[in-house]
């Protein structure tokens, strides 16, 4: 029985060595597997080119990790996001946003420059229709009632033939709409993209992907790069490109793809552009000196006018000029420019008096906060003292309460004894009394 006893335990021992050593491969298994998805994972090389990073495994105890993420998600952030690794991605992200928008948008300027003109057929159109209604207007009033007679005559007759057009329209309809569907798809025709920067620069813009921006955005794309060019200027710009108040930018982008048989358009004028002046812009005008005026007929006199003195008008451009007036006028503005001047100085000076102020303010309510502070803490410490001596006197209190009683029922024990010990004094008097009374009555009968 013993054998038996011991053979089963060795088998048991036996099952669970075997039990534990598949919980361990298992285990093992696992932890390959997930070492070998992590591996697959941070080496796999992506399908468009980019930066490899390969985090340390070390950094916050292998939870460091790196993803690829799109600038929008990047621009994506909240305010309160004021940490510092955050605030450093989020402002580079706004950098980088901007000089990509500025980029683009001066890809777009240089589009829009060196685009052909739109060409002039609308006008010519309103122009013919103009004259039509002008000759319409013109005939006599007897060829009106004719015709008017003869419309009632024909009003009729179209009455008859629209019940008879209608049963007809009905069995055509269906062919219409084949014969549609087969024009749209003769209509579309491929293109292909001849100006793949043009295309990146504008799809930036264009997140919503519609194929069109509004010439309102088109505008402010244009004032944002930085060239000082005027709103008029910038309007007369767009409006090169922008039909129905959006600009297609596919137009300038692509090309259709010539099908078999067909021929070439007319190619666009190439405009040849200067890149330097573009990027300069507006800002030539406001940094370049003023340069001295030629000396014309009309200035030559004007000058000799002024040299002689004998007359206040002087001849400039074909036009008489009252030097009195305009100096007048000078003198008014340099007046003006003065009393500005002193009540900008004025104002600067109640400004510096405003702000010393604000700083004296602040630095007594930085004070009274300091104190506020102070005084709250000395509350907050005196409050837990009070505490602690309400609470320690509350114990002695009932330390006294005890200690009363116990006093109490001292004393009480105390006067019972005391009264006890009297009583038992007097029974001893009468005892010691009454034998000195008995001791001479027994020698007196010896």
């Amino acid at each position: 029985a013993e054998e038996e006893e011991k053979k089963a335990e060795q088998e048991m021992t036996t099952e669970e060595d075997e039990e534990k050593k598949k919980k361990e491969e298992e285990e093992k298994k696992k932890e390959d597997e997930k070492t070998r998805a992590l591996l697959e994972r941070r080496y796999a090389l992506p399908d468009k080119r980019c930066i490899l990073v390969h985090p340390n495994p070390s950094a916050k105890g292998g939870k460091f990790d790196c993803s690829v993420m799109s600038l929008s998600v990047l621009l994506d952030y909240r305010p309160e996001d004021n940490k510092e690794h955050s605030f450093e991605v989020s402002l580079f992200a706004e950098l980088f946003n901007e000089m990509l928008m500025r980029d683009f948008g001066f890809t777009i300027y240089k589009s829009i420059v060196g685009a052909p003109e739109k060409p002039k057929e609308e006008k010519k159109e309103k122009k013919k229709d103009d004259k039509k209604e002008s000759k319409d207007s013109d005939e006599p009033e007897k060829k009106k009632k004719k015709t008017d007679e003869k419309k009632e005559d024909k009003k009729d007759d179209e009455k008859k033939d629209d019940k008879e057009d209608k049963d007809e329209k009905k069995e055509g309809s269906g062919k219409d709409d084949d014969k549609k569907k087969e024009e749209k798809k003769k209509e579309k025709k491929k293109s292909m993209t001849v100006n793949p920067d043009l295309l990146l620069s504008c799809i930036y813009f264009d997140q919503n992907h519609t194929g069109y921006i509004l010439d309102k955005d088109m505008e402010e794309i244009v004032h944002t790069i930085g060239l000082n060019l005027s709103r008029a200027q910038v309007k007369k710009l767009v409006q090169k490109v922008v039909s129905r108040d959006s600009f297609s930018y596919r137009a300038l982008t692509d090309e259709p793809i010539l099908e078999e048989g067909e021929k070439a358009g007319s190619p666009a004028p190439i405009i040849e552009l200067d890149l330097d002046k573009l990027v300069l812009g507006n800002s030539v005008l406001m940094t370049s000196p003023c340069k001295d005026e030629t000396a014309t007929p009309s200035r030559r006199r004007g000058a000799k006018a002024e040299d002689s003195g004998s007359s206040a008008m002087v001849m400039h451009n074909g036009a008489l000029l009252d030097i009195d007036s305009l100096l007048e006028r000078l003198n008014k503005g340099e007046k003006s420019i003065t009393d500005y001047e002193r009540r900008i100085t004025e104002l600067e000076a109640e400004r510096d008096h405003a702000q010393r102020d604000l700083k004296k303010a602040e630095e007594g309510s930085s004070k009274l906060a300091e104190d506020l502070k102070t005084t709250r803490h000395d509350l907050s410490a005196q409050v837990k003292v009070t505490s602690s001596t309400e609470s320690t006197n509350r114990k002695y209190l009932a330390a006294l309460v005890e200690t009363q009683t116990l006093v109490q029922s001292l004393a009480g024990t105390i006067t019972g004894a005391l009264g006890d010990m009297a009583t038992i004094k007097v029974e001893k008097k009468a005892d010691i009394k009454a034998e000195v009374k008995t001791e001479p009555t027994a020698n007196s009968k010896e």
